[in-house]
């Protein structure tokens, strides 16, 4: 999977970062995409990387929390 876009949006103790990732290079042919907008509490100064890295991060373990809820529910 790859990272397409990525839009923050807001000044102050959150920003709401957008991302579109796909499994391909381009995103005009990927099969699979994932679209998200989380909110990012900012924490001191926190560059473009970081808003990144955090958007990535609170992403994935949503993801596995509810991959984890599936496990224990009726499909699990």
């Amino acid at each position: 999977m790859k990272l397409h876009q990525i839009e923050m949006h807001g000044v102050g103790r959150a920003v709401l970062v957008h991302l579109v990732i796909g499994d391909e290079p381009d995103p005009a042919v990927s099969r699979q995409w994932i679209e998200a907008t989380v909110e990012i509490p900012v924490k001191g100064t926190m560059d473009e990387d970081g808003l990144r890295t955090a958007a990535m991060t609170v992403l994935r373990d949503t993801l596995n929390a509810e991959i984890a809820a599936l496990r224990s529910g009726p499909l699990g």
